[in-house]
């Protein structure tokens, strides 16, 4: 193929021309911003918290009754009346149920006739006695003959003895009739009507609890007892010689504890299906009633008797339980929301005196409320940044504003 000739004073002038672009390229870019310098981003740091704290361990629980009364007839009659409204609370002596007591009434009424006519054959045979002392010491009659007198009068006075009894009993039975509450507390519901016969010591007619105080029911495995009762030996652990041992008590919707309860029972052997011994302890259980307010029992007003009712805890409910393994030492604490973590280890920020952030990876401790204990990594007296932890990294100036002392 024929190459075309190319003009030769066609390439001074193709130069020039790209030479002009670039010129005019170069003279239309802006120069690049100055560069600005980052301000110290702003933090909120705080001091950590030095107190005592006391070594735990956590188990799970359940709340129970302090008395679970099963109400039965002591006799056999028919229920003729119920007293109370399901799920009532009352207090000790209150009326349950009446149970028919027409036939117990009127053996009672024998029982006090025969002892009226026990009473005045005794006095009939008092008066014959004296009558008898007096013809003895005249000789008008025998000694067999007194002697006889004085046996009736004896035999007299056991007779109202026996009524007596015989009344006393006949008005306990009848007393049964009328069914009251040995206890204050919550009744459940009336499991028979009236019109029913009902069994002597046989036939449940209502089940009563007693809620205040209330139990809190929990197990200890074999391992950690084995190395709490180890810990005691040692001396690390007060024995419950030395001073009643005493758990923490948290509910299912609270982060801390906010209930003690003093270890009233310790069973005495494990239980063989799951290896665990149970223990038990006992606290108060407020009352949910306001100043100014009703309390509320099962959805309606409570009133009467009743204003005391209202119970924050009911038997059966979940508890978290606090148990102390070691005698109280001073820790470091600083806030919850200070940690953080990285590839699964624990860190925070402290600064230093430049105010410049310093990256520590922490050992952590027991929870007390919203602080956490720090068993390795900060010391008292540092400042540990508790907010703004994703503007800090490690060496970076901030802008520390104090916040106050951390509380739990």
């Amino acid at each position: 193929m024929t190459q075309l000739p190319f003009p030769a004073l066609a390439r001074p002038a193709a130069a020039f021309a790209l030479g002009l672009l670039v010129a005019v390229a170069l003279g239309c870019a802006k120069p690049p911003p100055p560069l600005v310098k980052a301000s110290a981003p702003d933090v909120v740091v705080a001091l950590p918290v030095v107190k005592g704290v006391t070594d735990f361990e956590d188990f799970t629980g359940r709340t129970e009754a302090y008395k679970v009364v099963d109400v039965k007839p002591q006799l056999t009659a028919l229920l003729d009346r119920v007293h109370f409204k399901d799920g009532a609370f009352l207090p000790e002596g209150t009326p349950l149920f009446d149970l028919d007591a027409r036939f117990y009434k009127a053996q009672a009424d024998g029982a006090d006739a025969s002892l009226k006519l026990s009473r005045a054959k005794r006095d009939l045979a008092k008066t014959l006695l004296n009558t008898a002392e007096k013809s003895r010491d005249q000789g008008v009659i025998s000694a067999d003959e007194y002697a006889k007198t004085a046996a009736e009068f004896q035999a007299a006075e056991a007779a109202v003895k026996v009524a007596e009894y015989d009344l006393e009993k006949a008005a306990t039975t009848l007393g049964y009739t009328r069914i009251k509450s040995r206890y204050t507390g919550r009744l459940g519901k009336a499991m028979v009507d009236p019109g029913n016969v009902v069994k002597e010591n046989e036939t449940v007619l209502t089940r009563l609890v007693v809620l205040d105080p209330i139990y809190v029911v929990f197990d200890i495995d074999e391992r950690t007892l084995l190395r709490i009762r180890r810990l005691v030996a040692e001396g690390r652990v007060p024995s419950a010689r030395e001073s009643p041992i005493t758990v923490r008590v948290g509910l299912a919707d609270e982060d801390g504890y906010s209930f003690t309860a003093p270890l009233t029972f310790v069973d005495n052997q494990l239980d063989v299906g799951t290896g665990t011994l149970r223990f038990r302890g006992e606290m108060r259980n407020p009352t949910l009633q306001r100043a100014g307010l009703p309390a509320v029992v099962g959805g309606a007003a409570a009133t009467g008797a009743d204003i005391n009712a209202a119970r924050l805890l009911s038997p059966g409910m979940f508890v978290r339980v606090r148990f102390p393994v070691g005698r109280e030492h001073p820790a470091v604490l600083i806030p919850e929301e200070a940690i953080g973590a990285d590839q699964g280890q624990r860190f925070v920020f402290v600064l230093n005196d430049k105010d410049e952030a310093q990256y520590r990876r922490v050992q952590l401790g027991a929870q007390e409320g919203r602080l956490r204990v720090i068993d390795d990594g900060v010391r008292p007296g540092e400042r540990v940044v508790v907010s703004g932890l994703q503007r800090v990294r490690a060496g970076l100036k901030v802008n520390p504003k104090a916040a106050p002392t951390a509380k739990q």
